[in-house]
Order: C-alpha cells, then structure tokens, then sequence
C-alpha cells in the first residue's frame, strides 16, 4: 500500500511538472549549439565567439603560447585531445576542426552521425574574414561575428594605406632555419604590411629550408624571428645566435610579430600586420615633403 501511494505521489508530481507555463522564449533566438573544437585554429574563433555556456572544450594546444593567440583565454576551458573518445563524452551539437586535424577522428565522427564542420587551414589574410562569418553561423552569433570580420577588413584596408618608399626586403626564418615562403599565411601578413618576401621571391613555397648562405648573401632588410618556444636551450633555436647573422649589421633582427598571432586565421592576425607594417614605417626611406 505504501509503494502504491508513493507511485501515485511521483505519477502527480510529474503530471504538475508538465502543467506548469514554459519558459519565456524570444522567436528570434534560435537555440545556442553546444560546440567542441579539436584544433587551434578553430579553438580560436570559438573562444572569440562562442556564447557563455555554449564551448564544451577546446584542443590540448589551445594554451601554448607559441601557437595560440589567445593561450590564456583557453586555459579557462576544458581540454580534449581530438579523439572520437573525448567527442563521445562531451556529447556536443557540432564539432568545429580542422583539415589538418586527426582524419581518422573526422571520418569515424561523421559515420556515426556527428555533425563536424571542418575549416581549411587558412594561409591568406583574404580568407579570414569568410572564417569568422562561418563560425558566427555554426555558433548562432552571425551578428556579431559581421561585426568581427568587418573591423577585420577595415583594419587591414587601414594597414595598407599611406605606404611612402619601396617595399622593405623580409624574411620569417623559423626554427631550424625553415622560411615560410609563397602560399603561407605569414606570406600574406608581409604582403598586407608592405613587405617584400625574400623567400618567395626567390621560388620557395611553403615551409622549407632556407640556407643561410643565401641569407646572407640577400641581406634583407628584416629578418622575423620565432621566439624559442621554452626557456631551456634548443638545438632548432642554435642558428639564431650564428655568427653569419649577427654580421648583418643593417638588417633588423627580431621576432616582431607577437606570439600565435599568424599561426592561424583570426581576426589576431590584424596585430601581426599592425607591427610589420610599425616596422616598415621605420625603415623605409621617405621623400620628404617638398622634395623634387
């Protein structure tokens, strides 16, 4: 008799529950997705965009400061490793990645019927803004994230303006003595802020070695530098303390662009250009005003 009136308690418990007046709603909000995002790069744009509430998680990488822009903003989130596992737990609405990403996590996710938005690796300036706005419609924020890719572009638009002199001559030179060259973001970068890249002038695409004798022999006028990723010695890091660089009294040697601000597409990338093109100010030879 007992297990019988408690049923019948819970049975009118329930039904009151169902009887109460819903939520107030707005018709004009549709229902925030719940996102987890397996690379940097995309773990980026949803940092920037997500609503609170909205990110489950974001990559293991999302907090190195030598790839992340926003490291310390990441550290506030939890951390998957782009496992099919991590994906199962989390149980989100939409997967944000990358192509570059783990393919076997991609693939398996989409066969069980997850759905994964997957954004190219971006290696120009142009494409960025197209990023954000795509983002914005996966997270439910179009709005703001016109408003995001808008002041992207008139940034950039505003780095290119008022240019006086030639182009100053730029190399990045990584770890290891790689050159980002033609078809790389950070070629793009030095294009928007008014410089001319060595590495891709000179035919080499990508990330490839670039030997420093030819270095030395173009002399460039800027060389961009990647800050040693720890402060323990590395033997990647040694070729930046060669003799044969530091002979290069008339070019400017340094790492300039903050850390993480070109390593993907975001609207960070606008700090990248902002300090190339402070640089290019500095050393390009001016007419002065009046001058025939």
């Amino acid at each position: 008799m007992i297990e019988r009136r408690a049923g019948i308690a819970h049975v009118a418990a329930l039904a009151a529950l169902l009887l109460l007046p819903a939520a107030p709603s707005h018709a004009d909000e549709a229902p925030s997705p719940r996102v987890m995002s397996l690379n940097v790069c995309t773990d980026q744009l949803a940092l920037l965009l997500a609503r609170p509430g909205q990110l489950l998680s974001v990559s293991n990488l999302a907090a190195d400061p030598a790839l992340s822009f926003l490291h310390a903003r990441a550290k506030d989130f939890p951390v998957n490793h782009g496992l099919a596992e991590d994906v199962f737990l989390a149980r989100p609405d939409v997967v944000v990645t990358g192509t570059y990403s783990l393919h076997n996590t991609t693939a398996l996710l989409r066969r069980l019927g997850h759905r994964v938005e997957e954004f190219p690796f971006t290696q120009t300036v142009e494409s960025i803004p197209a990023d954000i706005r795509r983002m914005g419609d996966i997270l439910g924020v179009a709005e703001k994230a016109e408003e995001m890719a808008a002041t992207f572009e008139r940034g950039v638009a505003e780095a290119a303006k008022d240019r006086c002199g030639a182009d100053p001559a730029a190399l990045a030179y990584d770890q290891n003595g790689i050159a980002l060259g033609a078809g790389t973001l950070a070629d793009s970068v030095m294009r928007a802020a008014g410089l001319r890249n060595i590495a891709a002038e000179g035919g080499y695409d990508g990330m490839r070695p670039y030997p420093l004798e030819l270095l030395v022999t173009r002399a460039p006028d800027i060389v961009i530098m990647r800050k040693p990723l720890s402060d323990a010695p590395a033997l990647a890091d040694q070729f930046a303390q060669h003799p044969a660089l530091r002979a290069l009294k008339a070019s400017r040697i340094g790492s300039f662009v903050p850390a993480g601000s070109w390593t993907c597409g975001g609207p960070f990338v606008l700090e990248a250009i902002r300090a190339l093109r402070a640089l290019r100010d500095e050393i390009a030879i001016c007419p002065r005003p009046g001058a025939s």
